[in-house]
């Protein structure tokens, strides 16, 4: 793919970087194994349950907390969202990744998890920081995930993007994002009766195609004899890096509180747009709290 080349070249040193910090940051949790701190439901007991595998041991819930309004804005808004699983670094399905979506894996073993992905693109106003640029419209974005690793330490990818949006929307979100993320695990403290006090850290890199850059950030004519903002225009590549900390504290077998909060970081081109740098922020940050039933 044309795409490939240009996301590699600039993507491989901010990726170098971002895994090198996690590893430094994330030596002392190797020597524990995470399976050795929590409660291992037996075999048998997996095989009567009348819970799809997909969902055994996956916590479920709701999270609460403030993030940005969309990239680069610089106003902060509350957020509802999904709880799902940090707890382990093997699961992709990370509310810790700022490429967010509903992950259900296809392919699940203990060192590779392969699965499709969707998420529902909200809408863009042509008010504050975006007053006098295009509307954009919510669309429905699906794509494919996967994930290897051990217990303390996986690399996890994502592509995600536009699936389908009703004809009536002028102008929905469009464009493809893809993500590489490293993300480091390890139990804190044994609580008694098995559990731990959970902790993970990730950094993570996300590009962009030239859609979606183009919409995201770019500046038509249009747009800026409306606005007052300079033409510009955002090609495809490199769009953010992120870094977060998240941790789990069981409550019970079955239920868990949940806490996150994290940055995300704005590069080249996406950093670079008058709508960014005359009205917005280059750097996000975002956190939540939550509760999760784990099946």
């Amino acid at each position: 793919m044309p795409l490939l080349t240009p996301i590699l070249r600039v993507a491989a040193p901010s990726l170098a970087f971002v895994l090198t910090l996690m590893l430094s940051l994330g030596t002392w949790a190797m020597p524990t194994p995470a399976e050795a701190q929590r409660v291992v439901v037996s075999p048998a007991a997996q095989a009567e349950s009348n819970v799809p595998k997909w969902l055994r041991g996956r916590p479920w819930g709701i999270t609460v907390g403030y993030d940005s309004a969309y990239e680069g804005s610089g106003e902060l808004g509350l957020t509802i969202n999904l709880a799902a699983d940090y707890g382990s670094a093997q699961a992709a399905r990370s509310p810790l990744q700022s490429l967010s979506s509903i992950d259900i894996p296809v392919v699940s073993q203990d060192w590779l998890q392969l699965g499709i992905s969707a998420n529902l693109r909200g809408d863009h106003v042509s008010t504050g920081p975006r007053e006098d640029l295009d509307y954009l419209y919510p669309s429905l974005a699906a794509g494919v995930w996967g994930s290897v690793g051990v217990d303390s330490i996986a690399l996890d990818a994502k592509i995600l993007g536009k699936l389908w949006s009703p004809e009536i929307f002028p102008t929905p979100r469009e464009g493809f994002e893809g993500q590489l993320g490293l993300t480091l695990y390890a139990p804190l403290m044994r609580l008694g009766g098995g559990r731990a006090l959970d902790l993970a850290v990730r950094g993570d890199v996300t590009f962009a195609d030239d859609a979606y850059m183009s919409q995201h950030f770019g500046i038509s004519a249009s747009e800026a004899a409306r606005s007052g903002l300079s033409a510009y225009t955002a090609g495809a590549g490199l769009k953010s890096t992120g870094l977060s900390l998240g941790a789990v504290v069981p409550v019970s077998r079955n239920f868990e509180l949940q806490g996150a909060a994290g940055l995300v970081q704005l590069l080249d081109d996406a950093a670079q747009s008058p709508s960014v740098t005359e009205r917005g922020k280059a750097t996000d940050i975002w956190g939540n709290v939550g509760v999760a039933f784990r099946f």
